[in-house]
Protein backbone atom coordinates (compact mmCIF):
# COMPACT_ATOMS: atom_id res chain seq x y z
CA UNK A 1 0.00 0.00 0.00
CA UNK A 2 2.88 2.39 0.72
CA UNK A 3 4.19 1.89 -2.82
CA UNK A 4 0.93 3.25 -4.22
CA UNK A 5 1.09 6.18 -1.85
CA UNK A 6 4.69 6.91 -2.83
CA UNK A 7 3.75 6.73 -6.52
CA UNK A 8 0.86 9.14 -5.97
CA UNK A 9 3.16 11.58 -4.16
CA UNK A 10 5.71 11.33 -6.96
CA UNK A 11 3.03 12.16 -9.54
CA UNK A 12 1.86 15.15 -7.52
CA UNK A 13 5.36 16.47 -6.99
CA UNK A 14 6.15 16.07 -10.69
CA UNK A 15 2.95 17.88 -11.67
CA UNK A 16 3.63 20.65 -9.17
CA UNK A 17 7.22 21.01 -10.37
CA UNK A 18 6.13 21.19 -13.99
CA UNK A 19 3.50 23.78 -13.18
CA UNK A 20 5.89 25.91 -11.15
CA UNK A 21 8.54 25.89 -13.88
CA UNK A 22 6.25 26.82 -16.76
CA UNK A 23 6.77 30.45 -17.79
CA UNK A 24 3.94 32.94 -17.52
CA UNK A 25 2.51 33.94 -20.91
CA UNK A 26 3.89 37.20 -22.22
CA UNK A 27 1.58 39.24 -24.41
CA UNK A 28 3.57 42.45 -24.74
CA UNK A 29 4.81 43.03 -28.31
CA UNK A 30 8.47 43.70 -28.99
CA UNK A 31 7.97 46.29 -31.70
CA UNK A 32 5.68 49.29 -31.59
CA UNK A 33 4.13 50.43 -34.84
CA UNK A 34 3.97 54.09 -35.75
CA UNK A 35 0.59 55.68 -36.37
CA UNK A 36 0.08 58.78 -38.46
CA UNK A 37 -2.71 61.17 -37.48
CA UNK A 38 -5.84 60.90 -39.59
CA UNK A 39 -5.11 57.45 -40.93
CA UNK A 40 -7.90 55.35 -39.39
CA UNK A 41 -7.04 52.09 -41.10
CA UNK A 42 -3.44 52.12 -39.90
CA UNK A 43 -4.57 53.26 -36.45
CA UNK A 44 -6.95 50.32 -36.18
CA UNK A 45 -4.32 47.90 -37.45
CA UNK A 46 -1.71 49.35 -35.12
CA UNK A 47 -4.02 49.09 -32.11
CA UNK A 48 -4.90 45.49 -32.95
CA UNK A 49 -1.24 44.63 -33.49
CA UNK A 50 -0.06 46.53 -30.43
CA UNK A 51 -2.56 45.07 -28.00
CA UNK A 52 -2.69 41.64 -29.56
CA UNK A 53 -5.53 39.25 -29.92
CA UNK A 54 -8.07 39.60 -27.11
CA UNK A 55 -8.63 35.85 -27.16
CA UNK A 56 -4.97 35.17 -26.35
CA UNK A 57 -5.55 35.80 -22.66
CA UNK A 58 -8.33 33.22 -22.39
CA UNK A 59 -6.24 30.67 -24.27
CA UNK A 60 -3.40 31.15 -21.78
CA UNK A 61 -5.79 30.69 -18.85
CA UNK A 62 -7.08 27.33 -20.07
CA UNK A 63 -3.86 25.37 -19.39
CA UNK A 64 -3.60 27.00 -15.96
CA UNK A 65 -7.11 25.86 -15.06
CA UNK A 66 -6.39 22.38 -16.41
CA UNK A 67 -3.22 22.15 -14.31
CA UNK A 68 -5.09 23.39 -11.26
CA UNK A 69 -7.85 20.80 -11.78
CA UNK A 70 -5.25 18.09 -12.32
CA UNK A 71 -3.54 19.03 -9.06
CA UNK A 72 -6.89 18.99 -7.26
CA UNK A 73 -7.68 15.53 -8.61
CA UNK A 74 -4.26 14.18 -7.67
CA UNK A 75 -4.46 15.64 -4.19
CA UNK A 76 -7.96 14.24 -3.76
CA UNK A 77 -6.79 10.75 -4.72
CA UNK A 78 -3.88 11.09 -2.31
CA UNK A 79 -6.29 11.97 0.50
CA UNK A 80 -8.39 8.91 -0.33
CA UNK A 81 -5.33 6.69 -0.32
CA UNK A 82 -4.19 8.10 3.02
CA UNK A 83 -7.62 7.44 4.53
CA UNK A 84 -7.51 3.87 3.25
CA UNK A 85 -4.04 3.41 4.72
CA UNK A 86 -5.17 4.88 8.05
CA UNK A 87 -8.22 2.63 8.10
CA UNK A 88 -6.10 -0.42 7.35
CA UNK A 89 -3.62 0.52 10.10
CA UNK A 90 -6.47 1.09 12.55
CA UNK A 91 -8.14 -2.22 11.70
CA UNK A 92 -4.96 -4.21 12.31
CA UNK A 93 -4.33 -2.37 15.60
CA UNK A 94 -0.72 -2.00 14.64
CA UNK A 95 1.65 -0.91 17.39
CA UNK A 96 4.44 -0.23 14.89
CA UNK A 97 5.90 3.18 15.68
CA UNK A 98 7.45 3.45 12.21
CA UNK A 99 4.05 2.97 10.55
CA UNK A 100 2.49 5.59 12.82
CA UNK A 101 5.30 8.03 12.09
CA UNK A 102 4.92 7.34 8.38
CA UNK A 103 1.19 8.11 8.52
CA UNK A 104 1.85 11.31 10.47
CA UNK A 105 4.42 12.37 7.90
CA UNK A 106 1.94 11.82 5.05
CA UNK A 107 -0.73 13.77 6.95
CA UNK A 108 1.66 16.68 7.34
CA UNK A 109 2.66 16.51 3.69
CA UNK A 110 -0.94 16.48 2.49
CA UNK A 111 -1.90 19.37 4.77
CA UNK A 112 1.03 21.34 3.35
CA UNK A 113 -0.02 20.50 -0.21
CA UNK A 114 -3.60 21.54 0.62
CA UNK A 115 -2.33 24.95 1.72
CA UNK A 116 -0.25 25.31 -1.45
CA UNK A 117 -3.23 24.36 -3.59
CA UNK A 118 -5.36 26.95 -1.83
CA UNK A 119 -2.71 29.63 -2.46
CA UNK A 120 -2.51 28.56 -6.08
CA UNK A 121 -6.27 28.87 -6.46
CA UNK A 122 -6.18 32.38 -5.01
CA UNK A 123 -3.30 33.36 -7.30
CA UNK A 124 -5.12 31.94 -10.33
CA UNK A 125 -8.26 33.91 -9.53
CA UNK A 126 -6.24 37.09 -9.05
CA UNK A 127 -4.45 36.52 -12.34
CA UNK A 128 -7.73 35.96 -14.18
CA UNK A 129 -9.16 39.14 -12.65
CA UNK A 130 -6.09 41.11 -13.70
CA UNK A 131 -6.32 39.68 -17.22
CA UNK A 132 -9.99 40.66 -17.46
CA UNK A 133 -9.14 44.19 -16.34
CA UNK A 134 -6.29 44.37 -18.86
CA UNK A 135 -8.58 43.32 -21.70
CA UNK A 136 -11.17 45.90 -20.64
CA UNK A 137 -8.52 48.65 -20.57
CA UNK A 138 -7.30 47.69 -24.03
CA UNK A 139 -10.85 47.71 -25.33
CA UNK A 140 -11.39 51.15 -23.83
CA UNK A 141 -8.15 52.43 -25.37
CA UNK A 142 -9.14 50.96 -28.75
CA UNK A 143 -12.52 52.70 -28.61
CA UNK A 144 -10.89 56.00 -27.62
CA UNK A 145 -8.37 55.74 -30.46
CA UNK A 146 -11.16 54.97 -32.92
CA UNK A 147 -13.12 58.03 -31.77
CA UNK A 148 -10.03 60.24 -32.02
CA UNK A 149 -9.26 58.89 -35.48
CA UNK A 150 -12.84 59.53 -36.58
CA UNK A 151 -12.68 63.06 -35.18
CA UNK A 152 -9.44 63.65 -37.08
CA UNK A 153 -11.01 62.38 -40.29
CA UNK A 154 -14.06 64.59 -39.74
CA UNK A 155 -11.81 67.60 -39.11
CA UNK A 156 -9.82 66.79 -42.24
CA UNK A 157 -12.95 66.70 -44.41
CA UNK A 158 -14.27 69.92 -42.88
CA UNK A 159 -17.15 68.54 -40.86
CA UNK A 160 -17.59 69.75 -37.34
CA UNK A 161 -17.41 66.89 -34.89
CA UNK A 162 -20.15 66.56 -32.31
CA UNK A 163 -19.38 67.93 -28.87
CA UNK A 164 -17.88 65.29 -26.60
CA UNK A 165 -20.33 64.19 -23.98
CA UNK A 166 -19.17 63.24 -20.52
CA UNK A 167 -22.53 61.83 -19.49
CA UNK A 168 -23.79 58.49 -20.69
CA UNK A 169 -26.64 58.67 -23.21
CA UNK A 170 -30.02 58.02 -21.69
CA UNK A 171 -31.75 54.84 -22.87
CA UNK A 172 -34.65 55.37 -25.24
CA UNK A 173 -37.96 53.83 -24.20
Amino acid sequence: MSIKLAAAIAVLVAAQGAWAQSPAPVTAPDDRPTVTAGDTSSARTAMTHRFGNKKAGTQAQTPQRERLQEMQATLSSMHKLLKQTQAKAASTHSKDSVAKANLEMWELLLSHLDKELQQLQIATLAREDMEARRVAMYKQADEKAAKEAQAAMDAKTGQTPPAPSTALPSPKP
